[in-house]
Protein backbone atom coordinates (compact mmCIF):
# COMPACT_ATOMS: atom_id res chain seq x y z
CA UNK A 1 0.00 0.00 0.00
CA UNK A 2 2.78 2.43 0.92
CA UNK A 3 4.42 2.00 -2.46
CA UNK A 4 1.11 2.70 -4.25
CA UNK A 5 0.46 5.74 -2.03
CA UNK A 6 3.89 7.15 -2.87
CA UNK A 7 3.26 6.55 -6.56
CA UNK A 8 -0.08 8.38 -6.38
CA UNK A 9 1.51 11.32 -4.59
CA UNK A 10 4.26 11.51 -7.21
CA UNK A 11 1.74 11.34 -10.03
CA UNK A 12 -0.37 14.08 -8.45
CA UNK A 13 2.66 16.33 -8.00
CA UNK A 14 3.76 15.75 -11.59
CA UNK A 15 0.25 16.38 -12.93
CA UNK A 16 -0.12 19.71 -11.12
CA UNK A 17 3.31 20.89 -12.30
CA UNK A 18 2.23 20.84 -15.94
CA UNK A 19 -0.94 21.81 -17.75
CA UNK A 20 -3.77 19.99 -15.98
CA UNK A 21 -5.90 17.60 -17.93
CA UNK A 22 -9.54 18.67 -18.20
CA UNK A 23 -12.69 16.73 -17.43
CA UNK A 24 -16.37 17.67 -17.58
CA UNK A 25 -18.62 15.46 -15.42
CA UNK A 26 -22.27 14.84 -16.27
CA UNK A 27 -24.42 12.76 -13.94
CA UNK A 28 -27.85 12.32 -12.38
CA UNK A 29 -26.27 12.74 -8.96
CA UNK A 30 -22.70 12.85 -7.72
CA UNK A 31 -20.52 10.69 -5.53
CA UNK A 32 -17.84 12.66 -3.71
CA UNK A 33 -15.06 10.35 -4.90
CA UNK A 34 -16.22 10.64 -8.51
CA UNK A 35 -15.21 14.30 -8.29
CA UNK A 36 -12.27 14.06 -5.88
CA UNK A 37 -10.35 11.26 -7.62
CA UNK A 38 -9.77 13.33 -10.80
CA UNK A 39 -8.72 16.32 -8.66
CA UNK A 40 -6.31 14.10 -6.75
CA UNK A 41 -4.77 12.97 -10.04
CA UNK A 42 -4.17 16.57 -11.09
CA UNK A 43 -7.17 16.98 -13.37
CA UNK A 44 -9.02 20.26 -13.70
CA UNK A 45 -12.78 19.67 -13.39
CA UNK A 46 -14.08 22.34 -15.76
CA UNK A 47 -17.75 21.71 -15.01
CA UNK A 48 -20.37 19.56 -13.33
CA UNK A 49 -23.74 19.09 -15.00
CA UNK A 50 -26.48 17.34 -13.04
CA UNK A 51 -29.55 15.88 -14.77
CA UNK A 52 -32.77 13.96 -14.29
CA UNK A 53 -32.47 10.19 -14.06
CA UNK A 54 -31.89 8.13 -10.95
CA UNK A 55 -32.81 11.31 -9.10
CA UNK A 56 -34.96 14.27 -10.01
CA UNK A 57 -33.17 17.27 -11.47
CA UNK A 58 -33.38 19.27 -8.25
CA UNK A 59 -32.11 16.35 -6.14
CA UNK A 60 -29.24 15.60 -8.52
CA UNK A 61 -28.23 19.24 -8.38
CA UNK A 62 -28.70 19.35 -4.61
CA UNK A 63 -26.43 16.40 -3.93
CA UNK A 64 -23.69 17.92 -6.12
CA UNK A 65 -24.06 21.31 -4.44
CA UNK A 66 -23.72 19.72 -0.99
CA UNK A 67 -20.54 17.90 -2.00
CA UNK A 68 -18.98 21.06 -3.44
CA UNK A 69 -19.90 22.92 -0.26
CA UNK A 70 -18.59 20.21 2.08
CA UNK A 71 -15.19 20.31 0.40
CA UNK A 72 -15.08 24.09 -0.11
CA UNK A 73 -15.03 23.70 -3.90
CA UNK A 74 -17.96 25.90 -4.95
CA UNK A 75 -15.75 28.82 -6.00
CA UNK A 76 -13.66 26.93 -8.57
CA UNK A 77 -15.87 24.14 -9.94
CA UNK A 78 -18.92 25.44 -11.85
CA UNK A 79 -22.23 23.64 -11.39
CA UNK A 80 -24.89 23.49 -14.12
CA UNK A 81 -28.33 22.01 -14.65
CA UNK A 82 -28.38 19.37 -17.37
CA UNK A 83 -31.30 17.66 -19.09
CA UNK A 84 -34.54 17.68 -17.10
CA UNK A 85 -36.15 14.92 -19.17
CA UNK A 86 -35.15 12.23 -21.70
CA UNK A 87 -35.26 12.92 -25.44
CA UNK A 88 -38.35 10.75 -26.10
CA UNK A 89 -39.01 8.63 -23.04
CA UNK A 90 -41.73 9.74 -20.64
CA UNK A 91 -42.91 8.29 -17.37
CA UNK A 92 -45.90 6.83 -19.25
CA UNK A 93 -43.79 5.08 -21.89
CA UNK A 94 -41.32 3.92 -19.22
CA UNK A 95 -44.13 2.34 -17.21
CA UNK A 96 -45.75 0.89 -20.35
CA UNK A 97 -42.53 -0.87 -21.32
CA UNK A 98 -42.22 -2.17 -17.77
CA UNK A 99 -45.72 -3.60 -18.03
CA UNK A 100 -44.95 -5.30 -21.34
CA UNK A 101 -41.48 -6.65 -20.62
CA UNK A 102 -40.84 -6.43 -16.88
CA UNK A 103 -39.87 -3.64 -14.51
CA UNK A 104 -36.41 -2.97 -13.08
CA UNK A 105 -35.97 -2.96 -9.31
CA UNK A 106 -34.83 0.67 -9.40
CA UNK A 107 -36.92 3.13 -11.41
CA UNK A 108 -35.14 6.28 -10.28
CA UNK A 109 -37.12 9.50 -10.42
CA UNK A 110 -39.82 7.71 -12.42
CA UNK A 111 -40.80 5.63 -9.38
CA UNK A 112 -44.32 6.33 -8.14
CA UNK A 113 -43.02 6.76 -4.60
CA UNK A 114 -40.27 9.22 -5.52
CA UNK A 115 -40.31 12.53 -3.66
CA UNK A 116 -37.89 15.45 -4.00
CA UNK A 117 -35.51 16.00 -1.11
CA UNK A 118 -34.25 19.45 -2.17
CA UNK A 119 -35.84 22.77 -3.11
CA UNK A 120 -34.60 24.96 -5.97
CA UNK A 121 -34.38 28.05 -3.76
CA UNK A 122 -31.81 26.33 -1.52
CA UNK A 123 -29.31 25.71 -4.34
CA UNK A 124 -26.63 27.83 -5.98
CA UNK A 125 -25.61 27.02 -9.55
CA UNK A 126 -25.12 28.69 -12.92
CA UNK A 127 -28.76 28.97 -13.93
CA UNK A 128 -27.92 31.07 -17.01
CA UNK A 129 -26.10 28.28 -18.86
CA UNK A 130 -27.66 24.87 -19.61
CA UNK A 131 -25.41 21.88 -18.98
CA UNK A 132 -25.20 20.96 -22.68
CA UNK A 133 -24.06 24.48 -23.59
CA UNK A 134 -21.51 24.52 -20.76
CA UNK A 135 -20.13 21.21 -22.03
CA UNK A 136 -19.82 22.57 -25.57
CA UNK A 137 -18.14 25.77 -24.39
CA UNK A 138 -15.62 23.84 -22.29
CA UNK A 139 -14.73 21.53 -25.19
CA UNK A 140 -14.39 24.43 -27.63
CA UNK A 141 -12.27 26.47 -25.20
CA UNK A 142 -9.61 23.81 -24.70
CA UNK A 143 -9.77 21.83 -27.94
CA UNK A 144 -6.45 23.16 -29.26
CA UNK A 145 -4.52 23.19 -25.99
CA UNK A 146 -5.81 20.60 -23.56
CA UNK A 147 -8.86 18.70 -24.90
CA UNK A 148 -11.60 17.96 -22.39
CA UNK A 149 -12.59 14.43 -21.42
CA UNK A 150 -16.32 14.02 -20.84
CA UNK A 151 -17.41 11.63 -18.12
CA UNK A 152 -21.12 10.69 -18.36
CA UNK A 153 -22.30 8.66 -15.39
CA UNK A 154 -26.08 9.04 -15.69
CA UNK A 155 -28.40 9.15 -18.66
CA UNK A 156 -26.73 10.24 -21.88
CA UNK A 157 -29.34 12.94 -22.53
CA UNK A 158 -27.22 16.03 -21.87
CA UNK A 159 -24.36 14.68 -24.00
CA UNK A 160 -26.82 13.88 -26.81
CA UNK A 161 -28.22 17.41 -26.56
CA UNK A 162 -24.70 18.81 -26.86
CA UNK A 163 -23.98 16.61 -29.89
CA UNK A 164 -27.17 17.76 -31.62
CA UNK A 165 -26.24 21.41 -31.09
CA UNK A 166 -22.54 20.99 -31.84
CA UNK A 167 -21.73 17.75 -33.73
CA UNK A 168 -18.00 18.54 -33.63
CA UNK A 169 -18.08 17.84 -29.88
CA UNK A 170 -17.07 14.20 -30.31
CA UNK A 171 -14.07 15.02 -32.49
CA UNK A 172 -12.88 17.98 -30.41
CA UNK A 173 -13.16 16.32 -26.99
CA UNK A 174 -10.39 14.07 -25.72
CA UNK A 175 -12.92 11.28 -25.34
CA UNK A 176 -15.96 10.00 -23.48
CA UNK A 177 -16.05 7.75 -20.42
CA UNK A 178 -19.35 6.09 -19.54
CA UNK A 179 -20.62 4.45 -16.35
CA UNK A 180 -22.98 1.72 -17.53
CA UNK A 181 -23.05 -0.61 -20.49
CA UNK A 182 -23.49 -3.96 -18.78
CA UNK A 183 -23.33 -7.11 -20.90
CA UNK A 184 -24.16 -10.81 -20.43
CA UNK A 185 -26.28 -10.12 -17.36
CA UNK A 186 -29.53 -11.97 -18.10
CA UNK A 187 -28.72 -14.90 -15.84
CA UNK A 188 -28.00 -12.62 -12.89
CA UNK A 189 -31.23 -10.73 -13.56
CA UNK A 190 -33.23 -13.97 -13.62
CA UNK A 191 -31.71 -15.74 -10.62
CA UNK A 192 -30.35 -13.05 -8.30
CA UNK A 193 -31.73 -11.30 -5.25
CA UNK A 194 -33.30 -7.87 -5.64
CA UNK A 195 -29.93 -6.16 -5.15
CA UNK A 196 -28.29 -8.46 -7.74
CA UNK A 197 -31.06 -7.74 -10.23
CA UNK A 198 -30.73 -4.02 -9.52
CA UNK A 199 -26.99 -3.76 -10.07
CA UNK A 200 -27.25 -5.76 -13.29
CA UNK A 201 -29.91 -3.45 -14.74
CA UNK A 202 -28.57 -0.72 -17.03
CA UNK A 203 -30.80 2.10 -15.80
CA UNK A 204 -28.51 4.80 -17.24
CA UNK A 205 -29.25 3.55 -20.75
CA UNK A 206 -32.79 2.27 -20.17
CA UNK A 207 -34.16 5.65 -19.06
CA UNK A 208 -33.12 7.30 -22.35
CA UNK A 209 -32.16 4.72 -24.98
CA UNK A 210 -32.27 7.18 -27.88
CA UNK A 211 -29.82 9.54 -26.21
CA UNK A 212 -27.56 6.60 -25.36
CA UNK A 213 -27.53 5.44 -28.99
CA UNK A 214 -26.74 8.93 -30.27
CA UNK A 215 -23.97 9.34 -27.73
CA UNK A 216 -22.29 5.93 -27.96
CA UNK A 217 -22.18 5.94 -31.76
CA UNK A 218 -20.72 9.44 -32.16
CA UNK A 219 -17.17 9.60 -33.61
CA UNK A 220 -15.27 10.01 -30.32
CA UNK A 221 -11.48 9.84 -30.38
CA UNK A 222 -11.85 7.52 -27.40
CA UNK A 223 -14.97 5.90 -25.95
CA UNK A 224 -14.48 3.89 -22.76
CA UNK A 225 -17.37 1.98 -21.19
CA UNK A 226 -17.19 0.90 -17.56
CA UNK A 227 -19.49 -2.07 -18.09
CA UNK A 228 -19.56 -5.02 -15.71
CA UNK A 229 -16.35 -4.12 -13.88
CA UNK A 230 -18.18 -1.31 -12.10
CA UNK A 231 -20.38 -3.91 -10.37
CA UNK A 232 -17.48 -5.87 -8.88
CA UNK A 233 -15.96 -3.26 -6.58
CA UNK A 234 -18.21 -3.11 -3.52
CA UNK A 235 -18.15 -2.08 0.14
CA UNK A 236 -16.86 -4.77 2.48
CA UNK A 237 -16.19 -5.37 6.14
CA UNK A 238 -12.39 -5.06 5.67
CA UNK A 239 -12.91 -1.67 3.98
CA UNK A 240 -15.19 -0.46 6.79
CA UNK A 241 -12.66 -1.59 9.39
CA UNK A 242 -9.81 0.05 7.52
CA UNK A 243 -11.59 3.40 7.30
CA UNK A 244 -12.69 3.32 10.93
CA UNK A 245 -9.19 2.39 12.11
CA UNK A 246 -7.55 5.13 10.04
CA UNK A 247 -10.03 7.71 11.33
CA UNK A 248 -9.35 6.70 14.92
CA UNK A 249 -12.74 5.18 15.63
CA UNK A 250 -16.39 5.56 14.77
CA UNK A 251 -16.73 8.50 17.14
CA UNK A 252 -14.16 10.46 15.12
CA UNK A 253 -16.11 9.79 11.93
CA UNK A 254 -19.38 10.78 13.60
CA UNK A 255 -17.87 13.94 15.02
CA UNK A 256 -16.52 15.40 11.77
CA UNK A 257 -18.56 16.98 9.00
CA UNK A 258 -15.48 16.56 6.83
CA UNK A 259 -15.93 12.78 6.96
CA UNK A 260 -19.34 12.86 5.28
CA UNK A 261 -18.14 10.69 2.37
CA UNK A 262 -16.67 8.15 4.80
CA UNK A 263 -19.92 8.16 6.75
CA UNK A 264 -21.80 7.39 3.54
CA UNK A 265 -19.61 4.34 2.96
CA UNK A 266 -19.42 3.03 6.51
CA UNK A 267 -23.10 3.48 7.29
CA UNK A 268 -24.17 1.70 4.11
CA UNK A 269 -22.74 -1.47 5.57
CA UNK A 270 -22.62 -3.45 8.77
CA UNK A 271 -22.60 -0.40 11.00
CA UNK A 272 -26.12 0.69 10.03
CA UNK A 273 -29.69 -0.51 9.98
CA UNK A 274 -29.90 0.00 6.21
CA UNK A 275 -31.20 -2.81 4.06
CA UNK A 276 -29.16 -4.50 1.34
CA UNK A 277 -30.65 -2.24 -1.35
CA UNK A 278 -28.49 0.59 -0.06
CA UNK A 279 -25.20 -1.35 -0.11
CA UNK A 280 -24.27 -0.62 -3.69
CA UNK A 281 -21.08 -0.95 -5.77
CA UNK A 282 -18.68 1.94 -6.28
CA UNK A 283 -20.01 2.52 -9.79
CA UNK A 284 -19.00 6.09 -10.58
CA UNK A 285 -15.85 5.98 -8.47
CA UNK A 286 -14.45 3.00 -10.39
CA UNK A 287 -14.72 4.79 -13.73
CA UNK A 288 -13.15 7.92 -12.25
CA UNK A 289 -10.22 5.85 -11.03
CA UNK A 290 -9.32 4.15 -14.31
CA UNK A 291 -10.07 7.33 -16.28
CA UNK A 292 -7.27 9.18 -14.48
CA UNK A 293 -5.07 6.19 -13.59
CA UNK A 294 -5.32 3.89 -16.65
CA UNK A 295 -2.44 1.76 -15.40
CA UNK A 296 -4.82 0.07 -12.96
CA UNK A 297 -6.71 -1.49 -15.89
CA UNK A 298 -5.77 -5.17 -16.22
CA UNK A 299 -8.09 -6.30 -19.01
CA UNK A 300 -10.15 -4.59 -21.72
CA UNK A 301 -11.58 -5.34 -25.14
CA UNK A 302 -12.27 -3.20 -28.20
CA UNK A 303 -15.78 -3.65 -29.59
CA UNK A 304 -18.40 -2.17 -31.86
CA UNK A 305 -21.42 -1.08 -29.86
CA UNK A 306 -25.00 0.11 -30.24
CA UNK A 307 -28.05 0.54 -28.02
CA UNK A 308 -31.37 -1.18 -28.78
CA UNK A 309 -33.87 1.60 -29.54
CA UNK A 310 -36.79 -0.60 -30.59
CA UNK A 311 -39.54 0.14 -28.06
CA UNK A 312 -41.28 -3.20 -28.64
CA UNK A 313 -38.19 -5.13 -27.70
CA UNK A 314 -37.47 -6.66 -24.29
CA UNK A 315 -33.93 -5.32 -24.72
CA UNK A 316 -34.96 -1.68 -25.29
CA UNK A 317 -32.18 0.43 -23.80
CA UNK A 318 -29.66 -2.41 -23.53
CA UNK A 319 -26.12 -2.28 -24.90
CA UNK A 320 -25.21 -4.62 -27.78
CA UNK A 321 -21.60 -5.34 -28.72
CA UNK A 322 -19.87 -7.07 -31.64
CA UNK A 323 -16.35 -7.93 -32.65
CA UNK A 324 -15.26 -5.65 -35.48
CA UNK A 325 -15.54 -8.31 -38.20
CA UNK A 326 -19.07 -9.29 -37.12
CA UNK A 327 -20.57 -5.83 -36.55
CA UNK A 328 -23.48 -4.65 -38.71
CA UNK A 329 -22.38 -2.75 -41.80
CA UNK A 330 -25.76 -1.16 -42.50
CA UNK A 331 -29.09 -0.62 -40.80
CA UNK A 332 -27.73 -0.25 -37.27
CA UNK A 333 -25.30 2.54 -36.52
CA UNK A 334 -22.44 1.39 -34.29
CA UNK A 335 -19.64 3.09 -32.41
CA UNK A 336 -16.08 2.12 -31.55
CA UNK A 337 -15.62 1.49 -27.83
CA UNK A 338 -13.27 -0.01 -25.29
CA UNK A 339 -14.99 -2.11 -22.65
CA UNK A 340 -13.13 -2.44 -19.33
CA UNK A 341 -13.24 -5.98 -17.93
CA UNK A 342 -11.08 -5.77 -14.82
CA UNK A 343 -8.85 -3.46 -12.81
CA UNK A 344 -6.39 -3.82 -9.92
CA UNK A 345 -8.87 -4.04 -7.06
CA UNK A 346 -6.40 -3.38 -4.25
CA UNK A 347 -5.05 -0.30 -6.00
CA UNK A 348 -8.58 1.04 -6.35
CA UNK A 349 -9.28 0.63 -2.63
CA UNK A 350 -5.90 2.17 -1.73
CA UNK A 351 -6.75 5.15 -3.92
CA UNK A 352 -10.17 5.49 -2.28
CA UNK A 353 -8.69 5.61 1.20
CA UNK A 354 -5.99 8.12 0.23
CA UNK A 355 -8.50 10.47 -1.38
CA UNK A 356 -11.00 10.22 1.48
CA UNK A 357 -8.30 11.28 3.94
CA UNK A 358 -7.23 14.30 1.90
CA UNK A 359 -7.81 17.93 2.88
CA UNK A 360 -9.44 19.92 0.06
CA UNK A 361 -10.31 23.11 1.94
CA UNK A 362 -7.62 25.25 0.27
CA UNK A 363 -7.88 23.71 -3.20
CA UNK A 364 -9.80 26.54 -4.85
CA UNK A 365 -7.48 29.17 -3.39
CA UNK A 366 -4.16 27.42 -3.99
CA UNK A 367 -4.80 24.61 -6.47
CA UNK A 368 -3.22 22.18 -4.02
CA UNK A 369 -4.31 19.66 -1.40
CA UNK A 370 -2.72 17.77 1.46
CA UNK A 371 -3.27 14.75 3.66
CA UNK A 372 -5.60 15.41 6.57
CA UNK A 373 -3.50 16.21 9.61
CA UNK A 374 -3.07 13.21 11.85
CA UNK A 375 -4.04 10.56 9.29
Amino acid sequence: MARFTSLLAALATLATSVTSKKVFIENDGLAALQLLIPLYAGYDVVGLSMSFGSASSVDALGVAYDILSEYNLTSCIPLYLGAEQPLLQTNDTFQLHNTLFGAPVWEGAYASTYEDSYSWEDLEYDDATPGAIAMIEAVKKYKDTDPVTIYAAGMMTTVAQALSIYPQLAEEAAGLYVMGGYIDNQYAQATGSSIEVDINTDINLIQDPEAAQITLTAPWKKLVIGGNVTNYLVPSQPLYDRLIHKAGGLDKIDGSEYFAAIQDIVYSGNYSQNNEQQTLPFWDEVVSSFMVYPDIITDSIDVQCAVDTSFYSPFYGNLRIWGEEFAPTSGVRTGNATLINSIKDDDFYDLMVDVLFTNWTDYCATGSFASLEGY
